[in-house]
């Protein structure tokens, strides 16, 4: 379950929200309910997610993606800081020889995010702009 919740926290900070439209081939298996950790640090990667992808949005033409990048994870850095002290507290749960490896995993994760944010940055830029209305 670390695994997943570290993942929606770096998707959620990529701002990689591309929504699928194939049907899904099937019913997802049942999943476990969540602990409050698990679930803090859902809510908090929600959070950043929602922070990066609106800055990601507003971001000007004129500034490159890299310090449109920083820009965004900067004004996010309330959010990040959140979504640390909750991956925090979920590996305090964790058994002791868990606990190493998960916060290097996590650390790997979000050391990525920079490059994340540009490359969102980029393909916004990158996808065609929406037809007018017809009217």
């Amino acid at each position: 379950m670390l695994k997943y919740c570290l993942s929606i926290a770096l998707a959620c900070t990529a701002g990689a929200a591309v929504a699928q439209t194939e049907a899904p081939a099937a019913a997802p298996a049942p999943t476990p309910p969540m602990s409050a950790e698990q679930s803090a640090v859902r809510t908090t990667a929600m959070a950043l997610g929602q922070c990066v992808m609106t800055g990601v949005q507003g971001m000007a033409a004129t500034v490159t993606p890299e310090a449109g990048a920083a820009a965004v994870l900067g004004a996010c850095a309330t959010q990040r800081q959140a979504l640390d002290s909750a991956v925090d507290a979920l590996i305090a749960t964790l058994p002791e020889e868990g606990k190493a490896p998960a916060r290097e995993q996590y650390r790997a994760q979000m050391a990525g995010a920079e490059t994340q944010v540009a490359d969102a940055i980029r393909r916004q830029r990158a996808a065609p702009a929406p037809a007018p209305a017809q009217q």
